[in-house]
Order: structure tokens, then C-alpha cells, then sequence
């Protein structure tokens, strides 16, 4: 939601019955015997009548002629809602940044707006790449892979609250890929590159990025994913996604994920955080950003085996453990901080 939200009338404009049965004035209910001057009946949502200023719910009310006897005595205000006890004229409703929920909705009607300003949700082009890359359901030959990462990464998009959408796959082709993009960047807000991001003969997505505009980043100290790449193609952030999967996964939530939480004015979500001791040993580079998999066994952080392309093992992982750049490794028992990847 944009920059605005504050209640500009009173949930309601007068007291009214918060349940059915019989309006009162509570000093009358002393006698529990009431003549039909001294009740008006009453349905939920009714405004009080003048006077009265309790209600006996049906429930504790018998007829007895024209008269009602009720059970015992009511104070002042019970079962009434009073003006503005909900919302009051100038509260604030929904801040900036927030994201629309259903309740939200109805709180904005309910503080009179039958209008809101809110942001558009930003479009994501992915862009899957290489010769070898086959469409989801097609038969594969030796060295031929699925495409799998674009399914991916247009379910994180999604996530992170865009549209997105994937082009048909583009060979290993310079040209081809230039026409892919300049396309791309007239209907997206991030275009997403699938593969092609290292220094490989077939890697073409630098050198295209930089000839349409900026390559600002090519390469960060993070593992898996460091050959990523980030430009800036006719005012459109450009992502350069590696082609392993893990890599593609992990720097599509450090990168693409804040960047769409800006463009809907939106705080970048926070992942839940437990802490856990090692049950093993972990061995970490030095000078990179180490996210290690881990499953949580028996109360203990079990980092998982596997590569940046082992997509099979990100799915059973369970939450990544950061080592930091800077710290070559941790030991066996020591307490780390395991970032959840599955809801509590």
C-alpha cells in the first residue's frame, strides 16, 4: 500500500447494539421486572434509542405479558458499541509498505475509504538461456538438462509478491540474446538472465549487458553463486543468474528479493532464526560468504552434502548457516545461527 491511510469517519456514528435482545437504561434493571416503556427490542447492529444505554441479551429476557422479566441487573454500556470504540476519525488504518490482506480491505471501508492508493506488483522477465536447456516435459539426451531453474525463479518472484513470466529458451548466441533482453526490458521492472553469468566461451551475458548498458556488479565474495552479475539495461535492473540451481536459488533471495521489496515499498522479509549447536565439523573458504545447507536432527544443525547444483539437497535442506567471510570454519558443538527455510 502507497503513502496513506487514516480513518476519515467513525466506525459508527452513534452507539448501537453489539447483541440482540432488549434495549435499557441500566438503572431501571434493579426492579428485573420492566413495563414496555422502560425496553425498546433490539437486533445486533441497531442504533441505540434515546435513553438507553445497556442491552439485555434475549437470551436472559421472558416475556410475561407486555412486560419482560430478565435474570439480573445490567451496568451502563454492556453489549453496547460505542462511537468510534473501533475506529476513530484520523487513526491510522494501514501504514505505507503494508501488504494488503483481506481484514486490511475491510478496516479501509470500514474508516470510510472506498479507494486506496497502492503499488502495481513488479513484472519479472526471465530470460532461461543455453543449447543445452530443454523446456519442462521434453525428453532428454546426454548433456541435456531441463529447465528448471526458470521454474524456480518465477516461484520466487511470485513469492516476493510479482508477476513473472519466462521467454522461450535463447541458444548460446550473442545476437539472440540481445533481442531477448531489449524485449525484455520494455515490459519488465527486473529481467532475470538464466545461466550464462561466468567467463565461459558460451557465456554471453556480460558482454550483452555491457553493450546495451552497465554491468555494475560481476562476480560477489559469496558461495555458491559468486559469478552473478548485476546491470542496468534502458533503466531496468538486469540480474545475471548462475546456472546451478542452489547458486541461481540463493542469489535470487539475497539480490531480486530486496530489490522487488523496494519497488512495492515493502520491508525485505525476514526469515525466522533459531539457534543450534554443530554436529559436525564445517570447513569454510576464506573471504566468501558461506552459505552451508543444513537439516536440523535431534536439536543439532547436520550440514547436507552436495554442490551449487545439487537442487535435490536445497529441497530437503531444512535452513542455510552462514559463515561469514572472514571465518575459515566452525567446530563440532559450537551454537550457530540457522536461517529457517520452511515455516515453523
Amino acid at each position: 500500500m502507497s503513502a496513506w491511510g487514516h480513518g476519515v469517519l467513525d466506525e459508527h456514528v452513534g452507539a448501537v447494539a453489539a447483541m440482540d435482545g432488549i434495549a435499557v437504561r441500566a438503572g431501571d434493571t434493579d426492579r428485573l421486572r420492566l413495563g414496555p416503556r422502560l425496553f425498546d427490542v433490539i437486533d445486533t447492529g441497531d442504533p441505540m434509542p434515546s435513553g438507553r444505554d445497556a442491552v439485555v441479551v434475549r437470551e436472559q429476557v421472558k416475556r410475561d405479558g407486555a412486560d419482560v422479566l430478565i435474570e439480573h441487573p445490567v451496568a451502563p454500556g454492556r453489549h453496547v458499541r460505542q462511537r468510534g470504540e473501533d475506529l476513530v476519525t484520523g487513526d491510522l488504518l494501514l501504514a505505507a509498505g503494508t501488504m494488503l490482506r483481506p481484514l486490511d480491505v475491510a478496516a479501509a471501508g470500514a474508516g470510510g475509504h472506498t479507494h486506496l492508493p497502492v503499488r502495481r506488483r513488479p513484472r519479472v522477465v526471465v530470460i532461461p538461456t543455453g543449447d543445452e536447456i530443454r523446456p519442462l516435459g521434453s525428453p532428454t539426451a546426454a548433456g541435456e538438462v531441463l529447465d528448471t531453474n526458470s521454474l524456480m525463479l518465477i516461484a520466487q518472484a511470485v513469492a516476493a509478491g510479482a508477476t513473472a513470466s519466462a521467454v522461450d529458451i535463447v541458444p548460446d548466441d550473442p545476437g539472440a540474446l540481445t533481442a531477448a533482453v531489449q524485449q525484455a526490458v520494455t515490459t519488465a521492472d527486473l529481467v532475470v538472465i538464466g545461466a550464462g553469468s561466468s567467463a565461459g566461451r558460451d557465456d554471453h551475458t556480460a558482454a550483452v549487458v555491457a553493450a546495451l548498458g552497465t554491468v555494475v556488479v560481476h562476480g560477489v565474495a559469496v558461495r555458491p553463486g559468486h559469478p552473478v552479475l548485476l546491470g542496468v539495461v534502458a533503466g531496468v535492473p538486469v540480474l545475471g543468474s548462475p546456472g546451478y540451481p542452489v547458486s541461481a536459488w540463493l542469489t535470487f533471495e539475497l539480490l531480486a528479493v530486496p530489490l522487488l521489496a523496494a519497488l512495492l515499498g515493502t520491508a525485505p522479509p525476514r526469515r525466522t532464526r533459531v539457534r543450534a549447536p554443530l554436529a559436525v565439523d564445517v570447513d569454510s573458504p576464506a573471504g566468501l560468504d558461506d552459505w552451508v545447507r543444513v537439516a536440523l536432527v535431534d536439536g543439532r544443525a547436520m550440514p547436507l552434502p552436495g554442490g551449487a547444483g545439487s537442487l535435490g539437497q536445497l529441497a530437503a535442506a531444512e535452513g542455510l548457516l552462514l559463515v561469514p567471510a572472514g571465518v575459515t570454519g566452525h567446530s563440532a558443538g559450537d551454537p550457530v545461527e540457522i536461517v529457517l527455510l520452511r515455516p515453523t
